[in-house]
């Protein structure tokens, strides 16, 4: 069983490894003027993203990391949704594998 368990957590890891790299180039491709590694990074750190996470990291103003949000949202990488007074941005590719990845 403990074999069983570190492969499919390694497969796992491997898929979210290649949706990271695969979305970079996608992210890259489609917005180059939002693309960052830390911005890849930050939106595959957790399945959601807040506007306040970007800006921790310095990537821009309120306004510039909400334009970044914004963009991302249109071309499909992230899906917004408000909890309380905050906006969330969901990494749903990434939420998939993570709820739907089974030992068998």
């Amino acid at each position: 069983m403990v074999e069983k368990t570190a492969n499919h957590g390694l497969k796992r890891l491997d898929q979210v490894t290649q949706l990271m790299e695969k979305t970079a180039d996608a992210i890259r491709a489609k917005l180059p003027k939002v693309y960052s590694k830390d911005l890849v990074e930050v939106i595959f750190r957790l399945p959601y993203t807040k506007r306040q996470s970007l800006i921790n990291i310095g990537l821009g103003t309120p306004k510039t990391v909400g334009n970044y949000l914004s963009a991302l949202e249109e071309e499909g990488f992230l899906k917004s949704k408000k909890v309380g007074k905050e906006k969330l941005y969901l990494n749903t590719t990434l939420m998939n594998i993570l709820e739907n990845s089974s030992l068998e």
